[in-house]
């Protein structure tokens, strides 16, 4: 059954992902030439994946999900939006790599969707604030993981939204925000126009999600640089963006690796 919530972030990011496709903040030329969209962390975290089996949750249109699978990955991207999994099978076949499977599913109805375990799963940037239910997102990972598998996520540190955005978060806010008319954080100049929802999560619920889902977390990390240029002025260093005054005294993304 679809969930309400997200199917308007669904319409969201129908909405707006060819305008991330063709902005030159994803690189696309440069990953046509071989260039590899993937983070320090993340590579370093996950290590050698060549021959392993890998499923990509909340993928966009595919760009990290290929980028795995230049590293020799058996890549799975999976994606709620219709559209950016259209602009994944099209990303797929620029680059030749036929063997990549894209699905568009909820995370929430993922299961049965899928035939098949995982060696590594993996999130990244900018996904955890679009589902609500922890629960269920921890059962889905734990499903798709082979005995042995890594499960990783890096991402925005939730944290970080109080620092930055001021008194319009609360780290203990239990309901959704809802926000339309907002600007895209590749074109700032773009105003979204359908209703997004997004949720605060503490670390703890994350780490209490792992555990009741019968899985081990076996690190937890905490960073203070950022993903992407957060207010416009940022500084990029290696593969990462930091305020023009330096590394913020307070975390910017976590990461949790998390084994079955």
């Amino acid at each position: 059954m679809a969930d309400k919530h997200n199917e308007m972030n669904r319409d969201v990011w129908n909405e707006i992902v060819e305008l991330h496709y063709n902005h030159p903040d994803y690189k696309l030329k440069e990953f046509l030439n071989g260039w590899n969209s993937l983070k320090k962390i993340e590579r370093d975290a996950l290590g050698d994946v060549n021959g392993k089996s890998l499923l990509h949750l909340m993928c966009q249109f595919g760009m990290d999900t290929l980028s795995w699978g230049r590293l020799g990955a058996n890549v799975t991207g999976v994606d709620i939006s219709d559209k950016s999994i259209e602009f994944a099978e099209k990303l797929k076949k620029q680059t030749g790599m036929a063997d990549a499977k894209f699905v568009r599913s909820d995370i929430y109805d993922l299961i049965g969707k899928i035939d098949k375990k995982f060696d590594f799963i993996f999130m990244s940037h900018g996904t955890h604030p679009w589902f609500e239910n922890l629960t269920k997102w921890a059962k889905t990972v734990a499903h798709y993981l082979k005995p042995g598998g890594t499960f990783f996520i890096v991402d925005g540190h939730p944290v970080a939204d109080l620092f930055l955005w001021g008194d319009e978060f609360n780290y203990f806010h239990k309901g959704p925000y809802k926000e339309a008319n907002w600007p895209d954080y590749c074109d700032r100049e773009y105003k979204v126009k359908g209703e997004s929802v997004e949720w605060m999560h503490k670390l703890s619920d994350f780490v209490n999600a792992m555990v009741k889902a019968g899985l081990t977390v076996v690190e937890l990390n905490e960073y203070n640089k950022g993903y992407y240029d957060v207010k416009g002025n940022w500084v990029r260093k290696g593969d990462y963006w930091y305020p023009p005054e330096g590394p913020t005294k307070y975390p910017l993304m976590f990461s949790m690796k998390v084994r079955k």
